[in-house]
Formats: C-alpha cells, sequence, structure tokens
C-alpha cells in the first residue's frame, strides 16, 4: 500500500549521491518551465532512513525547485522504502539551496 505524506521539501535530507545539492542547470531549467508551481508534479520518491529522517531517492531538483521559490509550501512524497543507516546528521535540501 502507497505512503503518501506532504512534507516540508526543505527538511528531506539529500542522498549519498548528491550531496552537493540539485543540477545548478537541471534547477534553472525547471524553474524556467515550472516557476514555484507544483500542480501536475509527480510525488518525490524518498527512503524513510533508521532515524525516522526522509532522504529523497529521486526528485531531488523537484525539492530544492519548491523550498527555493516556496518557502513554507509543502510538497507530497512517497516512502518507497526503508534504510537501515542514520541521515539525520547529513545535509538537507535547505541546506543547500543555492
Amino acid at each position: 500500500m502507497p505512503d503518501f505524506r506532504d512534507v516540508d521539501p526543505r527538511e528531506l535530507r539529500l542522498p549519498p549521491s548528491r550531496r552537493q545539492g540539485a543540477d545548478p542547470a537541471k534547477l534553472q531549467s525547471q524553474i524556467a518551465r515550472f516557476g514555484r508551481s507544483t500542480a501536475g508534479m509527480p510525488p518525490i520518491e524518498v527512503f524513510e532512513a533508521l532515524d525516522d529522517v526522509l532522504v529523497v531517492y529521486n526528485g531531488v531538483t523537484r525539492a530544492t525547485r519548491v523550498a527555493k521559490l516556496a518557502p513554507g509550501t509543502t510538497v507530497k512524497v512517497e516512502v518507497v522504502g526503508r534504510v537501515r543507516r542514520a541521515f539525520a546528521s547529513d545535509p538537507k535540501v535547505g541546506d543547500m539551496l543555492p
């Protein structure tokens, strides 16, 4: 059964492969195409870590765009699994905003 939640994108943890945050070129492209809008945006896929924080699996750029342009707006995420590692000390999307 799918597990959907509404969360603040600034609080999502970045995955090890994207510690530096969203790709700047891809972010600019999304900003130009979609701006602040979340209409029609697919859910961001996340894993729930051992310490209950959510780690982005697919959607770092979307989370960054919304966090940057629409602070305080929540986004829909889909929890696609759990990981057996703590991520609370890892950087958040909000920590890496350009």
